[in-house]
């Protein structure tokens, strides 16, 4: 990590190098073919000493404009002030709305299904195991009470042997608990222990903390252009890198963005009406990540899904608060995201808001008590006031295509017209969410999202990142009892889970009520 003085001319070179690296993994790093890329990825951490976790692009704040960060805190300020108001109603009238996009519980249809020869022969030979180990244990607990019976019959001894014997044992068992407690801050000291290794996530997220909590009082001076290419903006910094930085701005001449008479009347709505996202409790680059399947514009390749996002939404999205509010072609690029129901889609979706410090909306099955073409339409206003706004839609799979019916129903009728209508806002960018495969959705929907992307379950690496998490967040919170002995035990309990599956039994079951879960 480099740090550098904040001035103008550093700022606009930064902007410049994001929106490079930006163009440059669009237009020619997801050219090269899959194998070039992965043996070169592979070379640099075998060479390096490095894993694929410890290299990750994470997007600043620092390429977002004070103008857009000054807007979001007051947009997150009068969300604030609404939810609170809306707990009071709540409270006061006892109601409780629910609405679903889709009327079609497809959930219900999967509670009960036949299992595959496989899957079963795996449950029976589990359960036999299950029994063969409780007739074993059953069998040694009855010896060793035999043998207790044995050993505890009175014979007499000699006194002199009596205290040898004593001594013995006295001396072996402070003679083990010296050397394993020797053993255990060894190991501590070396980072080779659960508690350790834990005890560091912890550590390695307060700093990353405080170190954006210092940077937090660095403002710069608005830019309101900034050079396209890398030859313009090094020649600007040679000539001007060694001026001296002006004094903090005056936060009345900070450009504003432009807005209608009454901003707020529309976001209040809507956070009334439970549309807007709540604020997300963890950021982008505390999430585990790991490489998955990602598409753009029909070229596929294998990528981490972290720095996927952060090149091809996060960047875009900072970068469209420098351009000048006249300019109405920026805009980013919609993405398509499909998985099975607890892989992290909405997680990943609110936590590149947060990133993009933009107004995040979210279309669920339970949202507010009314009809479709009410969100729709308070939806599209707030675009249209918004300079930027992220949408995320869930079980957009409503549009998948049917065989049997050539046409369409109400509901895909309506969101079809609501995807039509948000394209001709620049200002908006779509995070579409399915469940079902890529291939079973309308070409429609497949060429309004030119970047796709699938996730998987986690791998055994990603498991293992991923329950060290849960637990430092427990240890954060005081709500873990103790350390695990081994976190590979962990790591096989979620063996073929999905992400949110996998986070919710770790910290549930090492919770301080030490709840059993199931994973089912």
């Amino acid at each position: 990590m480099v740090s550098i003085e904040g001035s103008q001319t550093n700022l606009k070179c930064l902007l410049v190098a994001a929106k490079c690296l930006s163009s440059f993994f669009d237009t020619v790093f997801t050219k090269l073919p899959q194998q070039q890329i992965e043996d070169g990825f592979n070379k640099f951490f075998i060479s390096h000493n490095l894993t694929e976790y410890d290299v990750s692009l994470s997007a600043t704040w620092r390429i977002i404009s004070n103008a857009a960060i000054s807007h979001h805190e007051h947009l997150l300020e009068v969300k604030k002030s609404c939810q609170e108001q809306k707990a009071f109603r709540e409270s006061f009238l006892k109601t409780q709305t629910d609405f679903d996009i889709d009327f079609e519980d497809h959930e219900a249809d999967q509670e009960t299904q036949l299992l595959s020869i496989e899957d079963a022969v795996l449950i029976i030979q589990k359960l036999e195991r299950k029994y063969q180990a409780i007739s074993r244990r059953n069998y040694v607990r009855f010896v060793r009470e035999r043998a207790a019976e044995l050993h505890g019959q009175k014979v007499e001894i000699d006194a002199t042997q009596a205290a040898i014997r004593i001594q013995a044992r006295t001396r072996g068992y402070f003679a083990r608990k010296w050397v394993r407690e020797m053993r255990e801050r060894e190991l501590n000291i070396l980072n080779m222990t659960p508690e350790s290794y834990i005890r560091k996530r912890c550590t390695e997220r307060d700093r990353k903390q405080k170190a954006s909590a210092v940077g937090e009082g660095e403002r710069i001076q608005q830019v309101e252009e900034f050079p396209g290419d890398l030859e313009t903006a090094l020649e600007l910094l040679k000539t001007d890198f060694f001026f001296a930085t002006s004094e903090l701005p005056d936060p009345s001449k900070i450009t504003k963005l432009p807005t209608q008479t009454n901003p707020d009347t529309v976001y209040r709505d809507a956070c009334f009406r439970g549309i807007v996202s709540p604020n997300p409790q963890t950021e982008l680059s505390e999430l585990i990540s790991q490489r998955e399947i990602c598409k753009i514009e029909g070229r596929l390749f294998l990528f981490d899904l972290r720095t996927f996002l952060t090149l091809t939404i996060c960047i875009p999205l900072s970068l469209a608060t420098w351009h000048k509010p006249k300019d109405t072609k920026v805009g980013c690029r919609w993405l398509l995201m499909s998985g099975a129901p607890d892989s992290g889609k909405t997680t990943w979706a609110r936590a590149t808001a947060r990133a993009s410090h933009i107004t995040h909306v979210h279309i669920s099955k339970n949202v507010v008590n009314m009809g479709k073409r009410r969100i729709y339409t308070v939806i599209k206003k707030l675009a249209k006031i918004e300079r930027r706004i992220l949408i995320s839609v869930d079980r957009i799979d409503v549009l998948r295509k049917d065989p049997k019916n050539k046409g369409y129903t109400h509901r895909q009728m309506l969101l079809r017209t609501f995807l039509s209508d948000i394209s001709n806002i620049k200002s908006a960018t779509i995070i579409g969410m399915t469940k079902l495969p890529l291939e079973d959705l309308d070409s429609y929907i497949l060429d309004l999202f030119p970047l796709h992307t699938v996730l998987s379950n986690p791998n055994d690496a990603t498991r293992y990142e991923l329950a060290v998490d849960c637990l430092s967040r427990n240890l954060e919170l005081d709500r873990l009892p103790k350390f695990p002995k081994r976190i590979f035990d962990i790591e096989k309990q979620t063996n073929k889970v999905s992400k949110g599956k996998t986070a919710k039994f770790v910290t549930n079951r090492w919770s301080a009520a030490n709840n059993k879960t199931n994973l089912s």
